[in-house]
Protein backbone atom coordinates (compact mmCIF):
# COMPACT_ATOMS: atom_id res chain seq x y z
CA UNK A 1 0.00 0.00 0.00
CA UNK A 2 1.62 3.21 -0.79
CA UNK A 3 1.51 6.03 1.84
CA UNK A 4 -2.19 7.75 1.70
CA UNK A 5 -3.72 5.70 -0.39
CA UNK A 6 -7.10 4.77 0.84
CA UNK A 7 -7.68 1.46 -0.40
CA UNK A 8 -10.51 -0.93 0.87
CA UNK A 9 -7.99 -2.87 2.57
CA UNK A 10 -6.69 -0.10 4.36
CA UNK A 11 -9.57 1.66 5.53
CA UNK A 12 -10.80 -1.88 7.00
CA UNK A 13 -7.43 -1.88 8.70
CA UNK A 14 -8.17 1.84 9.54
CA UNK A 15 -11.80 0.70 11.47
CA UNK A 16 -10.56 -2.46 12.78
CA UNK A 17 -7.72 0.12 14.47
CA UNK A 18 -10.76 1.69 15.89
CA UNK A 19 -12.81 -0.68 16.96
CA UNK A 20 -12.89 -4.55 17.31
CA UNK A 21 -16.42 -4.37 16.37
CA UNK A 22 -16.93 -3.04 12.85
CA UNK A 23 -20.68 -1.21 13.49
CA UNK A 24 -18.45 0.42 16.59
CA UNK A 25 -15.69 1.28 14.62
CA UNK A 26 -17.79 3.32 11.93
CA UNK A 27 -19.40 5.16 14.00
CA UNK A 28 -16.57 6.31 15.88
CA UNK A 29 -14.98 6.93 12.35
CA UNK A 30 -18.11 9.07 11.23
CA UNK A 31 -17.62 11.41 14.58
CA UNK A 32 -13.90 11.58 14.65
CA UNK A 33 -14.30 12.93 10.70
CA UNK A 34 -17.38 15.17 11.87
CA UNK A 35 -15.41 16.35 15.02
CA UNK A 36 -12.28 16.88 12.23
CA UNK A 37 -14.36 18.89 9.93
CA UNK A 38 -15.41 20.89 13.34
CA UNK A 39 -12.38 21.79 14.56
CA UNK A 40 -11.09 22.72 10.99
CA UNK A 41 -14.26 24.89 10.46
CA UNK A 42 -13.63 26.79 13.56
CA UNK A 43 -9.86 28.18 12.85
CA UNK A 44 -11.41 29.68 9.81
CA UNK A 45 -10.88 27.02 7.16
CA UNK A 46 -12.82 27.29 4.63
CA UNK A 47 -11.97 23.85 3.28
CA UNK A 48 -12.28 22.13 6.05
CA UNK A 49 -13.70 18.40 4.74
CA UNK A 50 -10.40 18.47 2.27
CA UNK A 51 -8.07 19.12 5.20
CA UNK A 52 -10.09 16.12 6.97
CA UNK A 53 -9.61 14.21 4.68
CA UNK A 54 -6.28 14.68 4.13
CA UNK A 55 -5.94 14.11 7.93
CA UNK A 56 -7.84 10.48 7.35
CA UNK A 57 -5.45 9.56 4.84
CA UNK A 58 -1.75 10.49 6.76
CA UNK A 59 -3.57 8.24 9.25
CA UNK A 60 -4.23 5.84 6.12
CA UNK A 61 -0.97 5.77 5.22
CA UNK A 62 0.47 4.80 8.88
CA UNK A 63 -1.92 2.35 9.86
CA UNK A 64 0.50 -0.41 9.74
CA UNK A 65 2.59 0.98 12.46
CA UNK A 66 0.00 2.61 14.50
CA UNK A 67 -1.88 -0.74 14.44
CA UNK A 68 1.28 -2.72 15.87
CA UNK A 69 2.82 0.54 18.24
CA UNK A 70 0.03 2.84 19.15
CA UNK A 71 -1.38 2.98 22.18
CA UNK A 72 -4.47 5.16 23.22
CA UNK A 73 -7.67 6.65 22.41
CA UNK A 74 -6.91 6.70 18.18
CA UNK A 75 -9.24 9.52 18.17
CA UNK A 76 -6.14 12.29 20.17
CA UNK A 77 -3.84 10.87 17.49
CA UNK A 78 -6.35 12.03 14.40
CA UNK A 79 -6.55 15.24 16.27
CA UNK A 80 -3.02 15.48 16.69
CA UNK A 81 -2.13 14.93 13.36
CA UNK A 82 -5.30 17.66 12.18
CA UNK A 83 -2.85 19.89 14.66
CA UNK A 84 0.19 19.82 12.14
CA UNK A 85 -1.70 19.23 8.56
CA UNK A 86 -3.55 23.16 10.43
CA UNK A 87 -0.06 24.73 11.25
CA UNK A 88 0.89 23.55 7.57
CA UNK A 89 -1.85 24.84 5.72
CA UNK A 90 -1.30 28.42 7.59
CA UNK A 91 1.87 28.55 6.06
CA UNK A 92 0.73 28.22 2.69
CA UNK A 93 -2.21 30.90 3.39
CA UNK A 94 -0.95 34.25 1.50
CA UNK A 95 -0.37 37.31 3.24
CA UNK A 96 -3.29 39.92 4.18
CA UNK A 97 -3.24 42.63 1.37
CA UNK A 98 -1.88 45.85 2.13
CA UNK A 99 -4.11 48.15 2.78
CA UNK A 100 -4.93 51.20 0.48
CA UNK A 101 -2.54 54.10 0.95
CA UNK A 102 -4.63 56.89 3.21
CA UNK A 103 -6.11 59.74 1.36
CA UNK A 104 -4.92 62.65 1.38
CA UNK A 105 -5.98 65.87 3.10
CA UNK A 106 -7.64 67.53 -0.01
CA UNK A 107 -9.83 64.20 -0.37
CA UNK A 108 -10.52 64.32 3.28
CA UNK A 109 -12.12 67.59 2.91
CA UNK A 110 -14.11 67.30 -0.19
CA UNK A 111 -15.94 63.64 1.37
CA UNK A 112 -16.29 66.35 4.12
CA UNK A 113 -17.93 68.94 2.13
CA UNK A 114 -20.01 66.50 0.60
CA UNK A 115 -21.46 65.05 3.65
CA UNK A 116 -22.52 68.00 4.99
CA UNK A 117 -23.88 68.78 2.13
CA UNK A 118 -25.53 66.01 1.65
CA UNK A 119 -26.62 65.64 5.05
CA UNK A 120 -28.93 68.50 5.02
CA UNK A 121 -30.18 67.91 1.44
CA UNK A 122 -31.29 64.35 2.37
CA UNK A 123 -32.44 64.34 6.22
CA UNK A 124 -33.86 66.31 8.37
CA UNK A 125 -32.91 67.98 11.14
CA UNK A 126 -33.75 65.68 13.77
CA UNK A 127 -32.14 62.76 11.24
CA UNK A 128 -29.31 64.65 11.17
CA UNK A 129 -29.06 65.31 15.02
CA UNK A 130 -29.58 61.31 14.99
CA UNK A 131 -26.84 60.55 12.60
CA UNK A 132 -24.31 63.02 14.16
CA UNK A 133 -24.78 61.79 17.98
CA UNK A 134 -24.49 57.68 16.82
CA UNK A 135 -20.88 59.25 15.43
CA UNK A 136 -19.74 60.74 18.55
CA UNK A 137 -17.00 60.02 20.59
CA UNK A 138 -14.49 57.02 20.90
CA UNK A 139 -13.97 53.29 21.85
CA UNK A 140 -15.71 52.60 25.05
CA UNK A 141 -16.92 56.25 25.14
CA UNK A 142 -18.74 55.55 21.74
CA UNK A 143 -20.42 52.65 23.12
CA UNK A 144 -22.07 54.13 26.26
CA UNK A 145 -22.91 57.09 24.24
CA UNK A 146 -25.02 55.25 21.63
CA UNK A 147 -26.74 52.89 24.55
CA UNK A 148 -27.92 55.63 26.02
CA UNK A 149 -29.22 57.41 22.87
CA UNK A 150 -31.03 54.23 22.11
CA UNK A 151 -32.47 54.67 25.53
CA UNK A 152 -33.82 58.30 24.91
CA UNK A 153 -35.18 57.24 21.60
CA UNK A 154 -36.95 54.52 23.50
CA UNK A 155 -35.51 51.55 20.89
CA UNK A 156 -33.22 48.72 21.30
CA UNK A 157 -29.76 49.22 20.32
CA UNK A 158 -30.32 46.82 17.39
CA UNK A 159 -32.93 49.03 16.31
CA UNK A 160 -31.28 52.12 16.45
CA UNK A 161 -28.13 50.27 14.17
CA UNK A 162 -30.72 49.45 11.92
CA UNK A 163 -32.14 53.03 11.76
CA UNK A 164 -28.91 54.41 11.02
CA UNK A 165 -28.39 51.70 8.62
CA UNK A 166 -31.21 53.21 6.64
CA UNK A 167 -30.62 57.09 7.20
CA UNK A 168 -26.92 56.39 5.45
CA UNK A 169 -28.20 54.35 2.96
CA UNK A 170 -30.23 57.18 2.14
CA UNK A 171 -27.21 60.00 1.62
CA UNK A 172 -24.46 57.35 0.66
CA UNK A 173 -25.50 58.02 -2.91
CA UNK A 174 -25.88 61.50 -2.63
CA UNK A 175 -22.03 61.71 -1.16
CA UNK A 176 -20.87 59.40 -3.77
CA UNK A 177 -22.72 61.98 -6.65
CA UNK A 178 -21.32 64.81 -5.20
CA UNK A 179 -17.74 63.16 -4.47
CA UNK A 180 -17.50 62.22 -8.46
CA UNK A 181 -19.05 65.39 -9.66
CA UNK A 182 -16.52 67.86 -7.85
CA UNK A 183 -13.70 65.72 -9.17
CA UNK A 184 -14.62 65.77 -13.22
CA UNK A 185 -15.19 70.06 -12.35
Amino acid sequence: MTKGELTKEAFDQLLRWLDSDRDKAASKYERIRLRLIRIFAARGCCDAEDLSDQTINVIVGKIDWLTENYEGEPALYFYAVAKKIFLEQLKKRPLPPVPPPSPDRSELELQSRCLHECLQRELTPAEQDLVVKYHEGDGQERIRLRKELAKQLGISLNALRIRLFHLLARIRPCIHHCVRKSLDA
